[in-house]
């Protein structure tokens, strides 16, 4: 009698597994009620009476109600003991419409997805512009149930600045054809003309030929300050007309910010908050604080800020030098590989030279015949060309660069260097101990007392 009702209990089990392992899932929202249609219902049984509640109406239909977030189990008994099993998910109201609107604006954004969890929507995102980012933090403040990880997830895209600070004369500035007043939008435009067959060469009268990476064709053009003007500015800067100051090249995360100054600092004479004297120092010189921002469209949009100051020797005080300071703030929007001139940092220079026989020049009136002056008048403006460009992760541009310091690195050290090892010079049968300049006569003539018999020193 005993293995006769085991094994009824076995088939009921067996015959009632697939009602039980077709289970539904239903999403309510708090306060929402939900109608079941079920025939004949008997019975219902709820797993946890603090989410939902449930009533069998009529022998018809199962009433469900949401009364707070979470999740339970409801089954229904109907008809000759079927059994129809439910699991429902209470959220909170206004999930499913949260749910639709992030949706909506995450498929106007590229590389931005949503997921569910915990009744909670998660933002994630690789590669998003700045603007992307700030109008999904601006979500997650208006709906706490939205939590950005978009700035946890990513690769950042980096900006290569190659800024260029140059102090020429300004007569030469009106040969290039700069006109500060009229500087357009993203740069300095500058025309170039070409042959369309030259299969990437570039020709201009009176110029030698300039390599390119690719054909150029007579339909091309190029935006920005070009690489004639580069080259010009270069051969100012040998010939000595032309002050090349600095020329850094600067690596900056979209978003940061980065920071150069070309220059020294300044001591101040100052007193802490005890009266102790103590020494300030000050920074002078070209500073440069860029901050590069990239949106979708690949254009970047920065702050920068310039200051260009020097030591005025005319005024003196107590606690030191005075400063003469000229400063820039401005935001520009350029693309990817164009150039940036930024001018108006005037200085002038003005000098009186008198020379004449001594004595006579100095008689009143009638000396002015026996002396001469001569009036110098120099006038420089200072320009910094800056070229911001987009760098990937895996930029053939960076990997190159990293190549060839490498490479200088192991022509120069070719052992594994160590802390005080002198560079090598280039120069054949270079002596140390011998050189131009007063600043060596002291130095050979102390080493040559340190120097084995036979050898002479040179000077």
């Amino acid at each position: 009698m005993t293995r006769m009702k085991t094994l009824l209990g076995i088939v009921l089990c067996l015959v009632c597994l697939p009602a039980w392992s077709d289970t539904q899932t239903l999403e309510l929202q708090v306060g929402e009620t939900r109608v079941l249609p079920h025939p004949g219902v008997r019975r219902v049984a709820i797993g946890n009476s603090q989410v939902v509640s449930a009533v069998a109406a009529e022998g018809r239909e199962v009433v469900v109600f949401a009364r707070a977030e979470g999740v339970s189990s409801v089954h229904v008994w109907a008809g000759r003991d079927r059994i129809a099993a439910y699991e429902l998910r209470v959220v909170a109201a206004g999930t499913p419409r949260l749910r639709d609107e992030v949706q909506s604006l995450l498929s106007r954004i590229p590389g931005a997805r949503s997921s569910n969890v915990g009744g909670r929507i998660l933002i994630e995102g690789d590669d998003l512009s700045d603007d992307d980012r700030s109008r999904i933090a601006a979500l997650a403040d208006r709906y706490p149930d939205v939590v950005d990880f978009t700035g946890q997830v990513g690769w950042d895209r980096m900006v290569l600045l190659d800024v260029q600070v140059v102090e020429i004369p300004t007569s030469r500035l009106h040969e290039f054809g700069v006109r500060w007043d009229g500087m357009t939008q993203g740069g300095v435009n500058a025309g170039l003309a070409w042959d369309g067959g030259s299969r990437g060469r570039m020709t201009r009268p009176g110029e030698q030929i300039i390599e390119t990476a690719a054909p150029v064709s007579s339909a091309a053009g190029y935006f920005g300050v070009n690489a004639l003007l580069s080259a010009r500015i270069a051969a100012l800067a040998q010939t000595g007309e032309a002050v090349m100051l600095a020329q850094p090249q600067l690596l900056a995360r979209s978003g940061a910010s980065a920071t150069f100054l070309a220059g020294g600092e300044v001591p101040y004479a100052s007193t802490d908050a005890r009266g102790n004297p103590t020494t300030l120092f000050k920074p002078y010189g070209v500073s440069l604080n860029i901050t590069p921002r990239i949106d979708r469209n690949g254009v970047i949009r920065s702050l920068i800020e310039v200051e260009a100051s020097s030591v005025d020797t005319s005024l003196s005080l107590p606690g030191g030098p005075a400063l003469r300071t000229r400063r820039a703030s401005t935001e520009f929007n350029v693309r990817s590989g164009n150039t940036l001139v930024i001018g108006g940092f005037l200085s002038r220079e003005q000098g009186t030279d008198v020379s004449g026989l001594p004595g006579l020049r100095s008689i009143p009136i009638l000396g002015a015949l026996f002396s001469s002056t001569r009036y110098q008048r120099r006038e420089t403006e200072l320009a910094i060309f800056v070229t911001p460009k987009i760098v990937s992760q895996g930029e053939p541009a960076m990997a190159d660069r990293v190549r060839r310091g490498r490479e200088m690195l192991d022509t120069t050290f070719p052992d594994p260097p160590r802390l005080g090892t002198a560079v090598p010079s280039d120069a054949a049968r270079w002596d140390p101990y011998a050189g131009a300049g007063s600043q060596w006569v002291t130095r050979a003539a102390n080493a040559s007392s340190m120097l084995p018999e036979g050898r002479d020193v040179e000077h």
